[in-house]
């Protein structure tokens, strides 16, 4: 009896997820239309700063700026739904329509054999919050030297490490298992935190995999504090096992404050330039309507690494060529914008069991039990996307040859199982091509088992991002070029092999029996099994982007160290495409210190405006001091 329960309410909640999903956002989206006959036109008004994209950066930002100035906050989507809120169908609620901006690559020519149309799926959160609405919620920083690499890019020393961790701790609120009196210096938090990170309770295998990572030589670490080489626990931007997204961190507690107003469903089309070069509002459409908003001193676009380059092209900034070739008048020409598009890639060992039932089986864990153990006490399978247990950084031989601990690899421990659905579901949400993982997984589906997943994370290859047409309605051309560079896949084959020794040489998985099996895989066959042959054909079938896109609007390059756009003046750029290059890991939080950063650059400038001189600096003609009778232009 209570098997066919379990059964109906599987296929009601979980299948029928998309469905729910489309309700919720139909819901979200027909009040927003009433409320615009209800509500003063936000188009009306004219604002200090407009902030374009409400991601992690741009919820941050927004937060930080209206405490004194007027804001407006335009977003393509609505509210998070309800679903949002629950990690553990974070990776159900990716690639629905509602929520997700779908985006895909075109066809990869050095990878992405075993997806469809060798095209890699780029998932874009839509909506208050953006992409920390689907993200797996890991919190992490990066490595400092990555840090000290962007103040030597930029030669700007506010970069270096020890000068952006105060942004990081600004709108932390910490309750994570690191915490003591010596490491004040990673979690001091103040009154300001609106970020919440805690340690997941629901991590199957975490010890296992940590405990393996020290068979094989490797240190136990707390990968937010000095990041190096090592094997640690994964916290996450979570609260009572709950998703604490960048809506929930930064823009829910202002809904009622004056000096904020937000658009929602507006999708910005085109940023106004005046003669003088100077950024003066925003076209926008909004349930159908064309609009605009008209800022007085900024506006910062904080849309993200694909569709921030792509505003900007669209409003004439851009490579001369390509937008005269779309008949796009150039206002400013930027050569680099929508290049040096960099991401981490990721790749799975499989098909790898396990004898002991203790993966994440939904069809067997996802029962109504489960259901009220997260919705009474916030515990439970719910509070954890695919189990993910722990992770482990690691420097590859090339990176060791260098002599430095600076870790280009990073691995993911994944207590989920094969679950009779894996196939379906992996075309699904990440685009593989079933034809190809079918008689791969098949054999072992249906057993506990596990996935280590191997991620490049200080890549060598570099993509771009270029217009359709200029039609602001169509997707980008996103090209990654995955896995072009072959030092990319070689570091990947050393990343696979590394969690192929944690399967077979550790006894802490050899307990569980842990094994990975041969199965059919005839577009390797040509390759001896487990040689770094059949890993490279592997990696180049399987991997897949792990949706961390970066670095098109580089500092150096399209923004100056301060985030202002070269050549456009009111004009700034905020959100993870500034990066000049990308961080060693989960893009997440620095998206958010990236945005606390911006917020004290607007604010340290338009305060150094209105200062007024000493009259002892008059009678000197001190040019030196930071003073002035009449705002700068």
């Amino acid at each position: 009896m209570w098997y066919y329960i379990r059964i109906v309410f599987l296929v009601i909640f979980i299948g029928g997820l998309p469905v729910w999903i489309r309700i919720l956002s139909f819901w979200n989206r027909s009040s927003d239309y009433i409320q615009t006959f209800i509500v003063p036109d936000p188009s009306n008004d004219v604002y200090d700063f407009i902030v374009v994209g409400s991601g992690s950066a741009g919820c941050a930002i927004s937060n930080s700026l209206s405490k004194h100035n007027k804001v407006l906050l335009i977003e393509a989507g609505g509210d998070p739904i309800a679903l949002h809120k629950i990690p553990g169908i974070a990776y159900e609620i990716l690639n629905n329509p509602d929520v997700d901006w779908m985006y895909e690559t075109v066809p990869q020519k050095a990878a992405g054999f075993g997806l469809k149309e060798q095209k890699v799926l780029y998932p874009r959160g839509k909506g208050l919050g953006g992409s920390s609405n689907l993200n797996y919620m890991f919190y992490l920083r990066g490595n400092a030297l990555d840090y000290e690499n962007w103040a030597n890019i930029t030669k700007d020393d506010t970069w270096r490490y020890e000068n952006v961790l105060p942004f990081f701790k600004k709108s932390l609120v910490y309750n994570g298992v690191f915490w003591d009196s010596n490491l004040e210096k990673h979690y001091g938090q103040s009154q300001y935190g609106n970020l919440y990170v805690e340690a997941r309770k629901y991590s199957p295998l975490r010890e296992e995999f940590i405990n393996a990572g020290k068979e094989l030589g490797y240190d136990e670490i707390d990968a937010n504090a000095d990041q190096r080489t090592g094997f640690g626990d994964v916290e996450a931007s979570i609260r009572n096992g709950s998703r604490w997204g960048a809506y929930r961190a930064f823009i829910e507690p202002l809904l009622n404050e004056e000096n904020l107003k937000i658009a929602r469903y507006s999708q910005a089309t085109k940023i106004k330039i005046d003669k003088t070069n100077r950024a003066t509002g925003v076209f926008y459409v909004q349930h159908g309507q064309i609009k605009f908003a008209k800022a007085k001193k900024e506006i910062i676009i904080s849309t993200g690494a694909v569709d921030s380059p792509k505003l900007l092209m669209l409003s004439g900034i851009g490579p001369r060529k390509h937008l005269e070739s779309l008949g796009i008048k150039v206002k400013v020409a930027s050569e680099h914008m929508g290049q040096n598009l960099q991401d981490h890639t990721a790749v799975a060992l499989m098909p790898v069991t396990i004898d002991k039932q203790i993966s994440l089986m939904p069809l067997r864990d996802f029962t109504l039990n489960e259901v009220m153990k997260y919705w009474i006490n916030g515990t439970g399978v719910f509070t954890n996307p695919s189990a993910a247990g722990a992770q482990a950084f690691i420097s590859s031989s090339t990176v060791k040859k260098k002599g430095v601990d600076w870790p280009d690899l990073q691995l993911y421990m994944f207590a989920a199982g094969n679950s009779p659905t894996t196939v379906e579901d992996c075309s699904r949400v990440q685009g593989f091509n079933e034809t190809v993982l079918r008689p791969f997984l098949e054999p072992i589906l249906g057993k506990d088992g596990f996935f280590i997943v191997t991620t490049l994370v200080r890549p060598h290859g570099r993509g771009e991002i270029t217009l359709r047409d200029k039609n602001p309605f169509s997707p980008p051309v996103i090209n990654s070029r995955l896995l072009e560079d072959s030092r990319d896949a070689k570091v990947l084959v050393e990343g696979i092999k590394l969690a192929l020794r944690l399967v077979e040489e550790t006894n802490s998985l050899q307990g569980l029996g842990a094994k990975l099996h041969k199965t059919s895989f005839s577009q390797c066959d040509h390759h001896k099994w487990k040689s770094d042959g059949y890993w490279e054909c592997y990696i180049r079938h399987f991997s897949i982007s792990l949706y961390h896109p970066t670095s098109t609007c580089s500092m150096g390059k399209v923004v100056d160290s301060k985030l202002r756009v070269n050549g456009v003046r009111g004009l700034r750029v905020a959100d993870a495409s500034i990066m000049p290059v990308i961080i060693n890991a989960n893009t997440n939080a620095p998206a958010i210190m990236i945005g606390e950063k911006a917020a004290d650059f607007v604010r340290d400038y338009w305060a150094s405006q209105y200062e007024v001189c000493p009259f002892n600096s008059i009678l000197m003609s001190d040019a030196v001091t930071k003073c002035f009778y009449t705002r700068l232009t």
